[in-house]
């Protein structure tokens, strides 16, 4: 009698966990909108249709999947008052890390990586950095709100397990959730085969998803290889099939006080290191620290004046301009010095290098020769950033900044420019992410686990001082920064990682 009545709690808790995983992917299914409306919505019925089955799929799929290994263990010792608890302390974590992770990919355009504890605080942080602390201790208590509730849902599922049971049977949810998930491989395996965009761009969008392709159906035969394959496609991409699609952006800033300098500085006969230390030497309120900048000069004034990659250089006529849109509502003026022509040429959209103002924001891009032509670089502004241009896509450059600095960050980018004459010197606020890939270096750093920038040769990755410049070929060459040794490249994954947030402000024409 005694082991039938461990039989029937062992059978009755098997099944409760199978139905609770099932509920949970409702709910997950919920938070999958989020996802939807991150990226531009497919253009054809067909692409609609096929994201809200493959959506279904994928969330059953990623449920019971998360429960197989994660929960199935613990009822397996056959105690409902461990493994109730247990589960529903799973299930809040996946809910709460798939909320996070959906809020990650709207703001940068890609997925959370937890293979990677230093990924993990990296994502985190970008996530964080401009949002305020009560919205910190928020997700704590969404947290342990998600916990109780599945508490609530595992004791009452635990109870009345027969009638729910009967209930999902009774709408085929089981059934549908599984239609689902072979319908959306078919899909994307037609989709693949026929190069039908509004579904195959779709591919990341969900957490944790590798839809079925027809080139894995041909691996399997040997007739294609699909490592190389998978490994071309995430590391490589046509800019000619792109429009760039920064979003719209609303805010308000404060006047400034001061005005503000930003120059670019080169040399052929001078060292960043010599530049660095007669600048400090001339002014010790300066700041300084390595700066990662592997283009050329006029690429770079591109990335600093426009907070853009430089690949976006030809279509920058048609994008939104913030930086002149937040001098003009500010009422400061912009000034251009001595930049090279082709720079001058995009420049001539500024409306804010047309005004007159008590406070001027300057751009300045000089060959210096010898220490005595710093000074009166030096001597331009209260507030200034002097970049040191090392000229070498292996070797540092120096950033050095004036200010009100809280600690400048161990390595910079010349997009880190746009954010800090934003946020830090005209205190401006946003009401949506203005499509920023640098910090404000007058705030709290945050370490870079990788840089990436382009021009029209290579993109190029910075990680953990190894520069891998790829072609349009795919083809890498790592090597050490510095010395320029030949390296180990990053793994595939944080390439592309790189990548997609390279091109998180392109959309497919």
């Amino acid at each position: 009698m005694f082991l039938n009545n461990q039989n029937q709690q062992r059978s009755h808790l098997y099944s409760w966990g199978n139905w609770f995983s099932l509920t949970n992917m409702m709910v997950g299914l919920f938070l999958f909108t989020i996802y939807w409306f991150a990226d531009p919505m497919p253009s054809s019925i067909i692409g609609k249709l096929y994201m809200v089955i493959y959506s279904i799929g994928h969330a059953g799929f990623l449920f019971f999947l998360g429960y197989l290994l994660l929960a199935f263990p613990i009822t397996a010792l056959n105690k409902p008052q461990i493994a109730k608890p247990w589960a529903s302390l799973v299930a809040a974590l996946g809910l709460t890390l798939l909320f996070l992770d959906a809020l990650i990919y709207s703001a940068y355009g890609y997925h959370l990586n937890f293979l990677s504890l230093d990924y993990i605080q990296n994502d985190f942080q970008l996530l964080t950095q401009s949002l305020p602390t009560g919205f910190k201790v928020a997700i704590v208590l969404v947290f342990i709100a998600i916990f109780a509730v599945e508490l609530v849902l595992a004791n009452a599922l635990w109870r009345n397990l027969d009638k729910y049971r009967a209930f999902l049977l009774k709408i085929k949810l089981l059934p549908i959730v599984i239609g689902c998930f072979v319908l959306g491989h078919i899909g994307h395996i037609w989709a693949d085969l026929s190069l039908y965009k509004p579904i195959t761009r779709q591919d990341n969008q969900l957490p944790l998803s590798h839809p079925m392709t027809a080139k894995t159906m041909l691996s399997q035969s040997g007739l294609f290889d699909i490592n190389e394959y998978q490994a071309k496609k995430q590391l490589t991409f046509d800019l000619s099939s792109y429009k760039v699609d920064v979003p719209n952006f609303q805010f308000s800033c404060f006047s400034p006080t001061t005005n503000f300098a930003v120059t670019l500085v080169e040399s052929n006969q001078l060292p960043v290191e010599q530049i660095s230390a007669s600048i400090r030497q001339l002014d010790s309120e300066f700041a300084a620290s390595q700066h990662w900048s592997p283009l050329n000069a006029q690429d770079s004034l591109f990335e600093i004046i426009s907070g853009m990659p430089a690949i976006y250089q030809n279509q920058f006529a048609v994008m939104p301009n913030v930086l002149d849109s937040v001098l003009l509502s500010s009422g400061v003026n912009s000034q251009f010095t001595n930049l090279p022509n082709d720079t001058r040429q995009w420049l001539k959209g500024f409306e804010s290098a047309n005004r007159v103002s008590s406070f001027t924001v300057q751009y300045a891009y000089y060959q210096v020769n010898s220490e005595s032509e710093l000074a009166a670089i030096v001597e331009k502004a209260k507030q200034q950033i002097i970049i040191v241009h090392s000229g070498n896509a292996y070797e540092y450059g120096a950033m050095l900044v004036k200010g009100e600095l809280v600690q400048l960050p161990n390595l910079t980018s010349n997009f880190d420019v746009l954010p800090t004459l934003l946020e830090g010197w005209l205190g401006c606020s946003f009401q949506t992410n203005y499509g920023k890939f640098g910090q404000n270096v007058f705030s709290v750093p945050r370490k870079n686990n990788w840089l990436v920038s382009a021009d029209n040769e290579f993109i190029y990755v910075w990680h953990q001082d190894v520069l891998t410049k790829i072609d349009s070929d795919a083809n890498m060459q790592s090597l050490q920064m510095g010395n320029q040794q030949i390296a180990q490249p990053p793994v595939n994954a944080t390439l592309a990682r790189a990548i997609q947030f390279l091109k998180r402000n392109l959309v497919e024409k």
